[in-house]
């Protein structure tokens, strides 16, 4: 995997850290982040601990999971959960009242899926994008199809493009969801990684 300059956590791009396999291999999203006692980073999916993991670089896990780069504050011995919900992270907590709802680091529920997104409609991914080689930077919608690419010019050849199932590109990218309910056609949404969200442009 490609490394992303951009550094908004506490720590060196260049740190070792645990991510679960399956989010690794793309089968399940990465849902759940926790930092050890000694402030080591482990990226997870969602299911019971303990999961089988794999050694990576810091660096590696931005690069491929822009939305990590959001937990800037999470301290050593802490844990955030994505929330499909909210579109964004929370954190575990101490329900004093009884009726709390404890986040729990889940799958995407597709009983929340918005209506305006079917998530059988296929996407065109760039396949270095995908694999994490790439940053995803741009979604562009145009001639009735919504393309997901790296860096660089717009143009794509086929053979540089995989078709995904909108559901399996928000799993991939879970903080891709508002923006694919808000692009428009003609118009391309380039990620920004100091403000981390994205800004719409109109496609040249």
């Amino acid at each position: 995997m490609a490394q992303n300059t951009e550094n908004k956590l506490d720590a060196s791009m260049q740190n070792e850290v645990s991510v679960d396999e399956d989010v690794l291999a793309l089968r399940a999203p990465l849902v759940l982040v926790r930092r050890d006692e000694q402030g080591e980073w482990i990226f997870e999916g969602p299911g019971e601990p303990p999961r089988p993991t794999v050694r990576t670089v810091l660096g590696a896990v931005v690069n491929a999971w822009p939305h990590v780069s959001a937990l800037a504050e999470l301290e050593p011995g802490a844990s955030a959960i994505w929330s499909w919900d909210n579109h964004g992270w929370t954190s575990e907590f101490e329900c004093t009242c009884g009726e709390c709802e404890q986040p729990v680091a889940a799958d995407l529920d597709r009983r929340t899926w918005p209506s305006e997104l079917d998530p059988e409609d296929l996407v065109s991914v760039e396949e270095t994008a995908l694999s994490g080689q790439e940053v995803l930077t741009n979604i562009l919608y145009t001639s009735g199809r919504i393309a997901m690419l790296g860096p660089g010019e717009q143009h794509r050849t086929s053979d540089q493009l995989a078709s995904v199932a909108m559901a399996n590109v928000i799993r991939r990218w879970p903080h891709a969801m508002r923006a694919l309910r808000s692009v428009r056609s003609g118009y391309l949404l380039r990620w920004n990684p100091e403000s981390l969200n994205w800004h719409e442009y109109e496609a040249i």
